[in-house]
């Protein structure tokens, strides 16, 4: 299942909450940065950089990303409708990407 869609997109967390609170503090500084040139008040700077931090997570954490063979659920869905169907608790605890010709 996930393996396709770890592939792709070289995730680096398996989910938001994986994400360090130093890292997410760094990327919004970034945000901040970047939208700050474009003169728009806070408000509106704020938003642009929550909705940039979102794009963030759904780029590096596995479980925020969109499933590839249906893109109209994302990775924690399908988790959450597989554990409906199963009956069990299943949980993602690591995964592993290897790319050809990259030194472990």
């Amino acid at each position: 299942m996930a393996s396709k869609d770890i592939s792709p997109s070289n995730p680096k967390f398996i989910s938001r909450e994986d994400v360090p609170n130093g890292i997410i503090e760094k990327e919004k500084e970034i945000f901040y940065a970047q939208v700050k040139k474009s003169g728009k008040p806070a408000q509106i700077i704020e938003k642009i950089v929550e909705g940039k931090l979102e794009k963030y997570f759904q780029t590096n954490c596995l479980k925020e990303q969109i499933f590839i063979k249906d893109n109209s659920k994302n990775i924690n869905q399908l988790l959450l409708e597989l554990i409906a169907k199963l009956g069990e608790n299943i949980v993602i605890k690591r995964f592993a990407r290897f790319q050809l010709g990259e030194e472990i």
